[in-house]
């Protein structure tokens, strides 16, 4: 990224818009609501994924809203096996959702014995359905006409500085992607943990053939983002936009970043910070204002109804 544009982003100053401007959700989700982790939105369409379950629900636009209807749920995968779809990218004709490749550890039980407690906390649960990224292609009418997976975790066991974190359960910096990006040649994967000693948070950038869904020439680019992993990502044609947060539950802090995608260990400042948010942020759609310079912010929360959708606009001085 050049320094004169570093220093315009820098200066960009966002106000949250009023809720009528934000894209407005018509109907009931048939996936679960209060616990949306994935956001596209298009003029014709909005995707949402849940980390719970199996599926993701697909909401077409109509007269200016997205609705929900039953025929929108789409289930990936005939097996029961939670998902953890964690993030969701858009390149037409291809939707793309991505599970957490994480392990999981059980929480402490209230009310239980200690003893009771270490039980449930010595083993590592290995959750093989999470490891899964989806190519998902649709047609003019939102039809599904085929769907390809494949898994990452080869690839991230063949990276020297992710694979020693493939043993440890997500919330004690494990692996565990959150975020996800298209470009026309290539995918960027963000994960929410590991974040490695000097605050550095990774992203994994692979070269992408979309007909044959080919995923090759790994390159993982570090940037610190003070500590925070990656919750999501988007691309465009100039540089990355990143939604950042905790890798456990703590600290309550939630930033949007816009990198350029090369390594950078100093720390990386925010364009936003969101303020006390009612959930924990999980999803992120950025697009360039028509009219003015400056941007447009989407973003869901997991622990919110409907993902809580928000949108912030930026002006550049």
């Amino acid at each position: 990224m050049r320094p004169f544009y570093t220093v315009i982003l820098m200066l960009a100053t966002f106000t949250v818009s009023a809720a009528d401007e934000a894209p407005q959700i018509q109907g009931q989700l048939s996936i679960d609501p209060d616990n949306i982790s994935g956001l596209v939105i298009t003029d014709r369409f909005m995707a949402l994924a849940t980390d719970e379950g199996t599926a993701l629900q697909i909401l077409p636009k109509r007269n200016g809203v997205y609705l929900a209807e039953p025929s929108g749920k789409l289930t990936l995968t005939k097996s029961s096996d939670e998902l953890d779809l964690e993030g969701l990218a858009w390149r037409k004709p291809y939707l793309y959702a991505i599970g957490s490749h994480s392990k999981k550890r059980k929480k402490i039980k209230p009310g239980a014995s200690d003893k009771k407690n270490l039980k449930r906390l010595t083993p590592i649960h290995d959750e093989p359905s999470r490891n899964v990224l989806f190519q998902i292609r649709l047609n003019e009418a939102l039809e599904v006409t085929a769907i390809r997976k494949r898994s990452l975790m080869p690839i991230i066991q063949n990276n020297k500085m992710l694979a020693p974190f493939t043993a440890l359960p997500s919330k004690e910096n494990g692996i565990d992607i959150e975020g996800l990006a298209v470009t026309k040649k290539h995918l960027y994967v963000g994960f929410r943990g590991p974040v490695f000693r000097g605050n550095l948070a990774a992203v994994l950038k692979l070269d992408l053939a979309e007909r044959t869904f080919e995923l090759t020439d790994p390159k993982l680019r570090l940037v610190n983002l003070n500590g925070l992993g990656i919750r999501d990502i988007m691309a465009d044609d100039t540089q990355l936009y990143l939604l950042s947060g905790p890798v456990n539950e703590v600290p309550n802090r939630y930033q949007v970043h816009a990198w350029n995608g090369k390594p950078h260990f100093s720390a990386w400042p925010p364009l936003l910070t969101l303020e006390n948010p009612k959930g924990k942020p999980e999803g992120l759609v950025v697009q360039k204002q028509l009219k003015s310079p400056g941007l447009v912010i989407f973003i869901v929360q997991d622990g919110v109804l409907n993902g809580g959708l928000k949108r912030y606009e930026s002006t550049l001085k």
